[in-house]
């Protein structure tokens, strides 16, 4: 069962120890490439993640991928501990935490955008600089095409919403209707 509250724990004790070693980035690119890894071999993703596989076995094919891949020690030592502490699992969930506390730490932001239309890209750069004045931040937009919203655009920043999308003004209208 993945847990996203344990992984953003797991994430940012990794990130703290990163930080005092000035290795934010460099641990962040390392950790992605370990899970690319597990993500494409089968066998080693299966093996680490089993509940059965030996402790033994699961040191041996980590030893392995750190002699290969040399990543920086506090990766290295982090990954022994998911394996010690059987999180091996969670290791996408981590790194998905570990990069958004980099985003924050480094004072940037991804904000959701979907719209029913791709946005011109003048639109794009104008939301992005109001974003980025309203939220102190720098941001970066992930847009996404979505035709049912109809027209209009959907934000997500975090967990603030804010839907301008003519689908949601008729749902509105249609509910006020009924009364």
């Amino acid at each position: 069962m993945l847990n996203p509250a344990l992984a953003k724990r797991y994430a940012t004790a990794l990130a703290d120890l990163a930080a005092e070693e000035n290795l934010l980035g460099a641990v962040g690119d390392d950790l992605a490439r370990f899970a690319e890894v597990v993500k494409a071999t089968p066998g080693l993703h299966s093996l680490l993640t089993s509940p059965t596989a030996p402790v033994k076995e699961k040191h041996a094919a980590l030893d392995a991928y750190l002699t290969h891949a040399a990543p920086a020690r506090i990766l290295g030592n982090f990954l022994k501990l998911l394996i010690d502490k059987r999180r091996m699992e969670l290791v996408d969930s981590i790194m998905a935490a570990y990069h958004k506390e980099m985003e924050t730490r480094g004072g940037r932001i991804t904000v959701e955008l979907q719209s029913a239309m791709p946005l011109e890209p003048h639109h794009a750069v104008d939301l992005q600089t109001t974003l980025s004045k309203l939220t102190g931040k720098e941001v970066r937009l992930e847009s996404r095409v979505e035709p049912d919203l109809l027209g209009g655009i959907v934000v997500r920043i975090g967990s603030l919403m804010m839907d301008y999308s003519v689908r949601n003004h008729l749902n509105r209208l249609k509910a006020q209707m009924r009364g």
